[in-house]
């Protein structure tokens, strides 16, 4: 049955199923959420955040995790034993370990049964006795131990340019792997080569060439970025006089920047300044607008993005 387990992020179609399961047999997972809200808008707010996840087989579900990402904690476990394979517990656990470092999470906090804390501490939890609950333990992980020498080395480097520890939480923004392939995706305005993961590179030029033949110029400002380009950027600005704050007001810190997969680009057009608010008001954009989607591009931090980055109408990422 093992092989046949899949862990993964809870769809939007499921939120009510989810809900009732939730009423039924999870009541303590609504124990810090604001009276005025219902478990179906509870569940809905971990959807975009990919932190409600589930282990099914096949058509059933096997068990749910969730993540309070705010609070850096497990918010809950569930398991159906009729379908849950002996090794299930540990891959929900592990999925949700992943996903909480993926935000930069250091060390993740729950609450659990203390009839479990053999298994918690099998997994690496460190656990105290819950002084307001008898029955429960307060357990504890810290995810960097397991974490790959990479995810190590943004951490520390991003600690070292003064980059808030809750940054990824905070702006809901995951660190973002390094493109491993990469090819041309033809010359930006200063007649660079500018590169981007294959299928990223092939739909940006056949975006560009759609947006020619209706007279409209799109033309390239960036492409890919290391995470080493991006922690250089930053250092020139902190060095520039700029705060940190000011700063991550309009560019992400590396590791977190969409550039590194090779999938974003930053675009401009004849006539406009680069990296301008006033590329919103040029025909390219309004282009973009109606007919990026067909290309598989979408505007990544629109005005009022949940990410809180200033606007950039420029900055398009190839989602498919």
């Amino acid at each position: 049955m093992e092989d046949a387990i899949r862990v993964r992020p809870a769809r939007s179609s499921e939120v009510e199923t989810l809900a009732k399961l939730v009423k039924s047999k999870l009541p303590d997972m609504m124990s810090n959420v604001r009276r005025t809200d219902s478990v179906e808008t509870h569940l809905g707010d971990l959807i975009p955040d990919q932190a409600l996840l589930v282990a099914t087989h096949g058509a059933r579900l096997a068990g749910l995790g969730a993540l309070d990402l705010d609070h850096r904690r497990i918010l809950a476990c569930y398991l159906d034993p009729e379908v849950a394979s002996p090794d299930t517990p540990r891959r929900l656990f592990r999925a949700l370990e992943k996903h909480a470092l993926r935000f930069g999470i250091r060390v993740l906090h729950g609450v659990a049964r203390k009839r479990v804390t053999g298994f918690m501490r099998s997994l690496g939890y460190e656990s105290r006795p819950d002084p307001k609950d008898e029955e429960h333990i307060l357990v504890e992980k810290d995810l960097l131990e397991q974490a790959d020498d990479k995810t190590r080395e943004i951490i520390a480097l991003c600690d070292e340019l003064g980059v808030p520890e809750h940054y990824g939480v905070e702006h809901r923004m995951p660190l973002v792997p390094e493109a491993e392939e990469l090819e041309s995706a033809g010359r930006d305005i200063f007649e660079r080569d500018q590169r981007l993961a294959p299928n990223a590179a092939d739909a940006y030029k056949r975006m560009r060439d759609a947006a020619l033949a209706s007279n409209i110029q799109i033309r390239l400002v960036s492409g890919f970025r290391a995470t080493a380009y991006q922690a250089n950027l930053f250092r020139r600005k902190l060095d520039q006089g700029h705060t940190v704050s000011e700063i991550l007001r309009v560019s992400a810190p590396p590791g977190y920047s969409e550039h590194h997969s090779g999938r974003a680009v930053d675009v401009t057009t004849q006539g406009c300044k680069p990296l301008e608010e006033a590329f919103a008001q040029t025909e390219a954009y309004a282009w973009l607008l109606s007919n990026a989607r067909f290309f598989g591009f979408r505007e990544s931090y629109p005005r009022h993005n949940r990410q809180r980055i200033a606007w950039e109408p420029w900055h398009w990422c190839y989602t498919r």
